[in-house]
């Protein structure tokens, strides 16, 4: 009995550790874009960690003035963590300890085109867009957007 306290214990702390987000990931639901989007600055994927990552990220904007970041019809990266996560950066590595320094945007767990709304206006500080797996607490690509 004593054993698997223990052993409780130790499995709930590990789960804890590998959240290293202190906010809430938003679902990876699909965002409707319609109209004619201009692209504003636009980067291509590059890989990290061996997770195989590729294709495009645009920062678009809609007819209605809206602000998007998109991932292209192409993007693939390793899915098998379930916990693929899409942020703009104030650089090409993600500081989860420097607050300011990322957006946290969203999930994409399947591979295909992605889009996310941004609040409010473009943010100029956020230079690149990286993929994130948030259960490794590793990086999976990352994109400069010019």
């Amino acid at each position: 009995m004593k054993n698997s306290n223990i052993i409780l214990v130790f499995i709930i702390g590990f789960l804890l550790s590998c959240d290293n987000m202190s906010e809430e990931i938003p679902m990876d639901d699909p965002v409707l874009v319609t109209g004619p989007l201009e692209v504003l600055k636009s980067g291509a994927l590059s890989n990290q960690s061996g997770a195989g990552t590729r294709g495009t990220v645009q920062l678009v904007k809609d007819q209605a003035g809206k602000f998007y970041i998109s991932l292209s019809e192409n993007f693939t990266t390793k899915f098998s963590t379930g916990t693929v996560t899409v942020y703009l950066s104030t650089s090409s590595s993600l500081r989860l300890n420097e607050s300011g320094s990322f957006q946290l945007l969203g999930l994409a767990n399947r591979p295909g085109a992605h889009f996310y709304e941004l609040q409010g206006n473009k943010d100029e500080k956020f230079t690149h867009t990286i993929i994130w797996c948030g259960a490794a607490a590793i990086p999976f690509g990352n994109a400069l957007l010019e």
